[in-house]
């Protein structure tokens, strides 16, 4: 089984209504107007998305992923670092990208190319960086997966999602697996 990402656009009276939850928080997947799963790429996306960036742009690009926002109702700064495991396990809390990232993220996205894909791919650089899942190939035929081809398909997916979210001014919840 693959690391896998998925991010649900949820609209703004829908974040409204989790953040009233709080301790009692809990996700419906029913509450999403839409969802795009990244099943085993999501590293290797973030890696190309970065390749070349400077520091603040690839910040910017591990926030799709790996949001620092929290809904739950919880201060993990003020947590030990044991705590902290404990409440990431527990599942008491939500990841979640707002507005004005998403905003900054589409923009980036937007200018993101397939030919910029093509020139920042490279298999055996993503497998000697340890980028998971390390068994990345150059082999681009329908089917296959860790290529090229499924980079691209996510950029696209992940680009649609982003462009929808900022269009609607929706959130993005993000849930790793």
């Amino acid at each position: 089984m693959s690391q896998s990402a998925t991010l649900y656009r949820i609209s703004q009276d829908t974040f409204g209504h989790l953040v009233m939850l709080d301790s009692k928080l809990q996700f419906d997947i029913a509450y999403a107007k839409s969802h795009a799963t990244f099943q085993g790429s999501i590293m290797g996306l973030e890696y190309i998305l970065s390749k070349g960036q400077d520091d603040s742009t690839s910040e910017l690009v591990r926030e799709i992923f790996n949001p620092k926002q929290l809904l739950g109702g919880q201060d993990l700064n003020s947590l030990t670092p044991e705590e902290q495991l404990a409440f990431y396990e527990s599942g008491r809390f939500i990841s979640y990208l707002d507005k004005t990232a998403i905003s900054k993220l589409n923009d980036f996205l937007d200018k993101v190319s397939e030919v910029d894909i093509h020139s920042q791919y490279n298999a055996t650089e993503l497998n000697n960086n340890g980028i998971y899942p390390e068994i990345w190939h150059d082999d681009n035929s329908p089917g296959q997966a860790y290529n090229k081809r499924q980079i691209l398909d996510d950029l696209k997916e992940l680009k649609t999602i982003f462009n929808q979210a900022a269009k609607q001014g929706d959130y993005i919840l993000v849930f790793i697996a």
